[in-house]
């Protein structure tokens, strides 16, 4: 039985293994192009704060871009944030996993940034007045609840820079088997059934 345990796990780990999923964010490392200043970069809108707003996509203030060229980079000067969406192809009911690269150029009492998922602030990505950190990888786990849903961050920095990179969303999903894999798990029960049978004819 052992032995059959054994050979099952390898068998599963071996066949079985996850595939990559596929990122569902457009231009998340936001490197497809360089708009001007106060303008959003390919397949994300641009919510500008209605004052002080402060927004490029281009190599970040202090750290730079994480993946070259380019970061998105928030510095709205009032009390407003920039906020930068993208609406995502979703499935109900679905689970997935957010992805990103932060970083912050300076330390003050004067700054936020959050991420938000559906409309909703995702718990744990809220920084309020935050010190200086070099790119930091944040991740979070996600639940969609229709076939649309929008992925949005948000942010002002009064005198400095946040800088985002490497925006990603991929699906959790079930790891199906591959369809040679119940032919082989077959084959190994139908061979240990056999030598199990001329094991006991042995002993007889």
């Amino acid at each position: 039985m052992r032995k059959f345990v054994t050979v099952f796990g390898i068998l599963t780990l071996w066949i079985v293994a996850p595939a990559a999923k596929a990122n569902i964010v457009l231009n998340g490392d936001f490197d497809a192009n360089s708009p001007t200043p106060d303008t959003a970069p390919l397949d994300w809108t641009l919510i500008t704060a209605t004052s002080g707003s402060d927004f490029f996509v281009g190599t970040g203030v202090l750290w730079g871009s994480l993946s070259l060229p380019n970061s998105a980079n928030f510095g709205a000067t009032g009390g407003f944030d920039d906020t930068l969406e993208q609406t995502l192809t979703t499935v109900a009911g679905e689970t997935y996993t957010l992805t990103y690269e932060l970083a912050h150029a300076a330390s003050d009492s004067a700054n936020d940034f959050s991420a938000s998922w559906g409309g909703v602030t995702i718990p744990g990505s809220a920084l309020v007045n935050a010190a200086g950190f070099d790119y930091t990888s944040y991740s979070f786990t996600v639940t969609a609840t229709s076939s649309s849903t929008v992925l949005a961050f948000a942010g002002r920095e009064n005198p400095s820079w946040f800088d985002l990179d490497n925006v990603s969303v991929t699906p959790l999903g079930v790891v199906t088997p591959e369809p040679g894999y119940f032919a082989i798990l077959g084959v190994v029960f139908v061979g240990l059934v056999a030598r199990r049978y001329f094991q006991r004819r042995a002993v007889a």
